[in-house]
């Protein structure tokens, strides 16, 4: 023992570590950084070789594309999907709106006796007494061929005085 001191360890301290007068687990020039500055000797290396270590490094490179795919653009791309969807859903469901609109509209207008009078003069031809119905059916469109001979030269000079006689206007 020490003539004034207190003897705390059994453990002998490294001769160069006594005279720098520091710990063992400390040397003077360690930093916060100096393990990651400091070239690996290759004895300690875990991956020898250049062309493995590139390997390695274009593997996790890989790695971390498909991982940054996965978590950042997929969804961009599935929630653009979805704005797209959605709005096309909206202008669903302002079509839909519109036509119910327009439903409610002749349903209140139905629920009217004029409403109703209008319905069954158009839908089952109602007519009231006194009144008189007359059904106007417009010229045909249609040219009309029909084959030569008889009785067709008949039926084909019928049509036409007819249709002579619907084009002139009506004398007063």
């Amino acid at each position: 023992m020490s003539a004034g001191g207190h003897k705390t360890s059994a453990i002998q301290r490294p001769a160069d570590a006594v005279k720098a007068g520091t710990r063992p687990t400390e040397r003077p020039d360690d930093t916060k950084h100096h393990d990651f500055t400091r070239p690996i000797p290759q004895e300690k290396r875990l991956i020898r070789g250049r062309g493995k270590r590139s390997i390695i490094g274009l593997l996790a490179a890989v790695i971390f594309a498909a991982l940054a795919g996965a978590l950042f653009v997929l969804p961009v791309k599935a929630w653009l999907r979805q704005q797209t969807e959605i709005d096309r859903k909206q202008s669903e469901v302002a079509a839909l709106d519109q036509a119910n609109a327009d439903l409610t509209g002749e349903v209140n207008h139905l629920n009217t006796p004029e409403g109703i009078e209008e319905a069954a003069r158009e839908e089952i031809g109602y007519v009231q007494r006194n009144e008189i119905r007359i059904t106007m059916v417009g010229p045909s469109k249609a040219p009309v061929k029909m084959p030569g001979g008889w009785p067709y030269d008949a039926v084909a000079q019928i049509i036409a005085v007819r249709r002579a006689a619907s084009a002139a206007p009506a004398a007063p």
